[in-house]
């Protein structure tokens, strides 16, 4: 099945470090790692996209290796309109902190310190987490929380109140 590549959201949010290629010694772990939270601060934001889009890691060949950037596909053109829609609509976040995420990496001059991805996963549920009243603050992680929870399930809660 082909798949068409339909927008490329980056390496991360855009005010964001992130590994770079031929100076990062853990390049590729780093490289990945930020790519499956990118994908998980964007479905926080704007839940699971519909079918029949969805997400790619897709290499890019460089004088210095090989990098990923994160993109929309989707198996049919043109989208249909629920498609085009949530694609209109799509938030992206700018910083780890606006989708309720930590950074997932941490680079200390050429060395990534990276953490695993069901940490990462929990933290954001637990940055997000109601209050012990059931309110949220602010009140925007009702909806991040929420779509974490969909797409990661109930599993990963469980980790994050256990952490």
């Amino acid at each position: 099945m082909s798949r068409h590549q339909i927008y490329e959201l980056g390496a991360g949010p855009a005010d964001e470090p992130c590994a770079q290629l031929g100076q990062c010694a853990d390049f590729a772990e780093a490289n990945t790692l930020e790519l499956l939270a990118y994908k998980a601060a964007i479905i926080a934001l704007n839940g699971e996209p519909p079918l029949p889009l969805g997400f790619a890691l897709v290499a890019n060949a460089h004088d210095f290796g090989t990098y990923r950037t994160l993109w929309l596909v989707s198996a049919e053109l043109p989208l249909p309109e629920h498609a085009q829609a949530w694609l209109d609509d799509l938030v992206e976040p700018a910083t780890w902190i606006a989708a309720g995420f930590p950074q997932p990496v941490t680079y200390e001059g050429s060395r990534a310190v990276i953490r695993p991805f069901r940490e990462v996963i929990a933290a954001a549920l637990q940055i997000t987490r109601a209050n012990a009243d059931g309110s949220f603050f602010p009140a925007e992680n009702a909806v991040l929380h929420r779509n974490l929870l969909a797409a990661y399930g109930p599993a990963t809660d469980a980790a994050a109140d256990s952490g």
